[in-house]
């Protein structure tokens, strides 16, 4: 469906229970809708950089952020979540929330709009 291919192998299918697709599938497509939201991030920071250069830290952060946060929330909360669901493992479980709930307070920080954070 998707024309992006996953950055590791997974067949949620042949992997995954029947009944944990459909909660698998949104949770990847959870993690693109971040990627995304951080590159549309990125670009609102360009634009005020290029409009202001006195916001290049944000612009810099921003880049910062995409770098940072795209694959590490994908090898620290979606591929833990992917194997949990594929072996039934509370451990996997745990680090998923764990870690996702650390992102989510970074991103609720974010969305405060504190200046020179990199967020637009």
């Amino acid at each position: 469906i998707f024309p992006i291919k996953p950055c590791f192998y997974q067949d949620f299918s042949e992997e995954i229970p029947v009944e944990y697709q459909r909660v698998c599938k949104m949770t990847y497509y959870l993690w693109m809708f971040n990627c995304v939201t951080l590159f549309l991030n990125l670009l609102a920071c360009m634009a005020h950089f290029i409009t202001d250069s006195k916001y290049g830290v944000d612009f810099g952060l921003s880049i910062l952020w995409l770098i940072l946060f795209s694959p590490c929330s994908f090898i620290c909360w979606y591929r833990p979540v992917y194997n949990a669901f594929k072996t039934d493992s509370s451990f996997s479980f745990f680090t998923f929330f764990f870690v996702f709930f650390c992102q989510v307070v970074v991103f609720i920080i974010q969305s405060v709009g504190l200046p020179n954070w990199g967020n637009r």
